[in-house]
């Protein structure tokens, strides 16, 4: 059962035609009321919920099983979650009892990949990114026994030059690809200068996931543009979809960040977007 699962959940690299968004998009409508925000994502045409919030074996509170309920009654699924354990990613003697809790959790709500989603400012050098290299290779190992993998999503900061490599550069040289996936913010990249494509060229087949959140062409007092409704902003979608096949993407995520209309009206244009 267990290699039929694994194959069911990481055999296929075609890209999911149900719409999907990251919950972090709606994080103050969370806070306020999760039942009735997962009701209007839905309305909005999402299906596939990319989770936040896990903490102490729970989300906002509501223990895992109660997530998973709260899911489904509104039709929705989740194949991914943003996962941030500190003591995975910077205990020097880690004993692994977080993570082993964490592939039970992900697999009771039906994830695919697990995601380490931030590192803090005080661990960004290249030790460090080697040690989570590690960390993710032993991890993604142990999730792959229940179907599932290990994944990265990076910010601008991983770009950044470490005295000829990037992080970005050691995380992917230093995992294994049946381990690890990375799950590609294409406003970060963007935003750093750079053009996701080279980063497919470079790695092809590694990027199974994207936060496909668009950027302003200016914000007042900012050099560059902060983040606003899919297909209002200046990033050309077409051009990176038409190399969905070279990066192996299979989840496709909408996100936002800051807003200048109600936010279920933003993921409503955003969704419509996508669709169109």
């Amino acid at each position: 059962m267990t290699a039929v699962l694994a194959t069911s959940r990481c055999g296929s690299s075609k890209v999911s035609k149900d719409l999907g968004i990251q919950l972090y998009t709606v994080r103050n409508e969370v806070s306020k009321d999760l039942a009735n925000t997962l009701k209007e994502v839905a309305a909005a045409g999402y299906k596939n919920i990319e989770l936040y919030g896990y903490n102490n074996r729970q989300f906002f509170g509501k223990p895992v099983s109660e997530m998973a309920a709260l899911l489904k009654q509104n039709n929705l699924y989740t194949k991914s979650g943003h996962y941030g354990l500190n003591d995975f990613l910077y205990n020097a003697d880690y004993n692994w009892d977080s993570w082993k809790y964490l592939v039970e959790d992900a697999n009771l709500l039906g994830n695919k990949y697990i995601i380490v989603p931030y590192l803090d400012d005080k661990h960004r050098t290249a030790d460090d990114y080697k040690r989570v290299a590690e960390r993710l290779n032993k991890g993604g190992e142990m999730a792959r026994e229940a179907g599932m993998v290990a994944g990265y999503h990076n910010h601008d900061f991983e770009l950044k030059d470490l005295g000829g490599q990037s992080g970005w550069d050691i995380l992917l040289a230093g995992t294994d690809p049946k381990n690890v996936v990375f799950e590609m913010d294409i406003y970060w990249v963007e935003y750093a200068g750079q053009k996701p494509g080279d980063w497919f060229k470079k790695h092809p087949g590694r990027w199974k996931l994207w936060h496909v959140k668009d950027m302003e062409a200016k914000t007042a007092g900012d050099e560059k543009g902060q983040t606003c409704e899919v297909g209002k902003g200046i990033i050309n979608w077409k051009e990176i979809f038409a190399q969905h096949e070279l990066a192996g993407l299979e989840y496709p995520l909408v996100e936002q960040e800051q807003y200048t209309r109600p936010v279920f009206e933003c993921i409503r244009m955003s969704a419509d977007y996508m669709k169109s």
